[in-house]
This record gives structure tokens, sequence and C-alpha cells, in this order.
């Protein structure tokens, strides 16, 4: 029996007048995304939050010409317990190293400046839950402000600790420092999602959508 006699069930006719089949053009059309731009104006209105109580904490110490004792005695109970007592600060110790610190304007910069970051990013995180583009143009803005006077006013902070501290308060106005960065970078990237992501940025933006057409639609 030769190949051309098996019989496998079904036959197969290809019709030269058949139409071919067309693709429909929505299969390439881009969807816009609702729900992420939505989602990062939620994270950014709680990071605006944040931010808020962070420089209300360093306008009030900027404000405080003295601390008192009982204060102070709280913030070095910590530190000093996790030495061996040779590197302990005093009261006084502290004090000075507060009056170098507002006077250097560390706790004005970054106060004020964190200050007026969150409410960008509040502000912006409220436009991106109604969909407006330009919100997270302004919570970009406020995230990169959050971050300059930051960091800045950290840097500020940590001379006037290097001058007048020793020990672990040293490394925890080090490490404030560099976490300041990390965070205002992070809230940064968070903000300009909306505006790289293509499905985002069309939800932002409907008016610049594309339309496929085919040739009959012309």
């Amino acid at each position: 029996m030769s190949d051309s006699d098996v019989d496998l069930g079904f036959s197969m006719r290809m019709d030269d007048s058949q139409p071919e089949s067309e693709i429909p053009p929505h299969i390439f059309t881009i969807r816009p995304d609702t729900k992420g731009p939505k989602s990062i104006g939620v994270l950014l209105i709680v990071s605006a939050l944040v931010l808020f109580f962070q420089a209300y904490g360093d306008i009030s110490l900027h404000q405080a010409a003295d601390l008192s004792d009982e204060e102070v005695d709280l913030i070095l109970d910590v530190p000093n317990s996790q030495g061996d007592g040779t590197e302990d600060i005093s009261i006084e110790q502290y004090q000075l190293f507060h009056d170098a610190a507002r006077e250097s304007g560390g706790y004005a910069v970054r106060g004020y400046g964190l200050g007026l970051a969150s409410l960008m990013l509040l502000f912006g995180g409220g436009m991106l839950l109604f969909l407006k583009g330009t919100g997270a143009k302004l919570a970009v803005g406020g995230a990169t402000l959050g971050m300059a006077s930051g960091i800045s006013g950290s840097l500020l902070v940590k001379g006037a600790a290097d001058a007048h501290l020793a020990g672990v308060l040293l490394l925890t106005y080090e490490i404030t420092t560099y976490l300041c960065g990390v965070c205002m970078a992070m809230c940064i990237g968070l903000a300009a999602l909306p505006l790289i992501n293509a499905r985002a940025r069309l939800a932002l933006y409907p008016e610049n959508r594309v339309v496929l057409k085919t040739d009959s639609e012309e």
C-alpha cells in the first residue's frame, strides 16, 4: 500500500476565493491602567503624612531654645547604656550640640523643606486619585525638594554632632543622613512611575491615545 492510499479520516481544501482573516486592531491597542496611578496616589499620601511628622519634629527642635533635662535624659538613655561608660554624653554636651544644630540651620532646612515637600506629595497624590497627570509631576517635584532639603539639613546637623557628640549618637546621625536620601529617592521613583509606565501614562493623558485603523476603515 502506498502513502497516497492512506485514509487519515479528514481532508482539507483550500479555496482561493476565501477572504483572508483579519486581525482585530484592538489586539495591539495599549489599554489604560487606572488602578496603578490611584494606588501610587494612596502611597504618596501616606508618605506625605510621615514626612509631615518628621518636619514637625525638626521645626519644633529649631524653635526650642533649650531642651529640658527630662527630654535629654530620654534621648541619651539608650545610647549611654550601650557603651562602657567612657563615651557617655552629659546633658550639657547634648545642649551644646542642640544649640550648634539650631545655629547651623540644619533643623530649619530639613524641617521647612520636608514640610513643603509633604504638602506637594499630599496634593500630588490626591490629584493622582482623580487621574490628573499634573499630580505625578507635582509629587516628583515635592520628593526632589524633600531629598535636597533632607540631605542638606541632615549634613548640617551631623556637622554639629561631630563637634559636640561621641559614640553611638554619631553613627545615628550619620545613618539618618543616608536613610533620608534613600527614602526620598524611593519617593521620587514612586512618583515618577505613572509618567514612565505606558499604560499608567495613557490613563493620565487619554488625549495621547493611539488608535490603529485598518484599510477598510479609511
